[in-house]
């Protein structure tokens, strides 16, 4: 099978959706599938002999993404020479525009995928006044593809009551044998920060930024190391609100940066409870790794997130229109209550460890079998192409 992905973030990209199209990527190569991606020119010169790298610039908004540029006639002419037997969006501008135009000129199955709520993000940038224009749009680009593939049932709720339609479930998974609880980095982590072996430690991995509802996290853990001072608290990751965020909580928190592979695994380990307040979370790939790592979870039951916690036995979730107190409390009955922070550890791990990658990638994989097959009629005996 030839598949063409399109999409305007990948590794080494630092985020959820990039990890995962990674992962996509991954899999189709080890089921010898030929796979072209397209995506901005990040200056990297990986070895993907089909790649198509887009001339792109950094959102002024989001520094960590970037914005492929038109035209894209060597983005068509790239596909033409590539002859995919399905193209696979992931993301809805301009780029995925263009190609979505041509994949219909050319007649080749197109599917996307759903993956950020861009209408929530547009009231934390100022410009809540386009949500109406972008659900129009949004609707319109993913009711012309053959399918749209969404990460929780939460999501595909939110969505069929807008409109969209042929959507189905593509869930995400977690490698449980790289985040786990017995990293060999996890004692290192805590000594090069000061912490002693038995200190408890919370941990927030993501984006610090006003749409991941950072100052909600931060009103809260400033009551926690109010009540309880020992308690340490880590900041894994980047982003416009880690300024003001290092300035409120002071020597309360440490704030370490983005990491990534064995380290941001290693981050992970040396924490003892996952602290997560994003209401716009599609899914919550950081919460499936924090608990591959042994982290029991606290978090708002929002979105995505409130599908992958299991209230009393996986975390504690508090409700989204609670005030910053109600999610301090959850936190402190963790921090006080070893015995129970333990079980909940336990379960957390043993169902991340039931969500692998491959019996994912390799359902989605199978769902590409069926819109090619569907796109080339009951009459067809052609199957796809296997390998380059």
């Amino acid at each position: 099978m030839r598949v063409t992905l399109v999409t305007e973030t990948f590794p080494p990209q630092v985020n959820g959706v990039s990890r995962t199209l990674g992962e996509l990527v991954r899999r189709l190569g080890e089921r010898g599938d030929a796979v072209q991606l397209v995506y901005p020119d990040y200056g990297d010169r990986p070895d993907r002999p089909d790649a198509c790298r887009v001339r792109s610039i950094s959102l002024p908004f989001y520094r960590e993404l970037r914005l492929p540029l038109p035209p894209f006639g060597r983005v068509h002419r790239a596909i033409d020479a590539f002859g995919p037997d399905v193209i696979h969006v992931a993301t809805e501008a301009f780029l995925g525009h263009s190609v979505l135009r041509h994949a219909e000129r050319r007649t080749i199955p197109i599917v996307s995928s759903f993956h950020t709520n861009f209408d929530q993000y547009s009231a934390h940038y100022g410009v809540g006044w386009s949500r109406s224009l972008i659900w129009r749009y949004l609707r319109w680009f993913h009711n012309r593809t053959r399918a749209t593939y969404v990460p929780s049932r939460t999501t595909i709720a939110q969505l069929e009551r807008r409109g969209f339609e042929r959507l189905a479930l593509w869930p995400r998974g977690v490698d449980a044998s790289f985040f786990r609880p017995d990293r060999p980095g996890r004692l290192a982590v805590r000594e090069g920060l000061g912490w002693k072996p038995d200190d408890v430690v919370l941990t927030y991995v993501s984006r610090i930024a006003p749409e991941k509802n950072v100052d909600y996290l931060a009103d809260a853990l400033a009551i926690v190391a109010a009540r309880r001072p020992g308690v340490r608290i880590l900041f894994v990751g980047d982003g416009p609100s880690r300024e003001d965020l290092e300035a409120r909580m002071g020597d309360a928190a440490r704030f370490v940066g983005y990491r990534v592979g064995d380290d941001l695994a290693d981050h992970y380990a040396a924490g003892d409870v996952f602290a997560f307040t994003s209401t716009t979370e599609t899914f919550g790939n950081v919460v499936l790794e924090a608990m591959a790592s042994g982290l029991p979870v606290v978090a708002l039951r929002a979105g995505g997130v409130g599908e992958i916690v299991r209230d009393g036995e996986t975390g504690r979730l508090v409700a989204p229109d609670a005030p910053p107190d109600d999610f301090a409390v959850a936190l402190l009955q963790l921090v006080d209550q070893a015995e129970t922070r333990r079980r909940l550890a336990k379960a957390a791990r043993a169902y991340a460890e039931s969500q692998t990658w491959n019996a994912i990638m390799d359902d989605l994989r199978e769902r590409y079998v069926g819109v090619i097959a569907q796109a080339r009629g009951p009459g067809s005996s052609r199957t796809p192409r296997s390998g380059p």
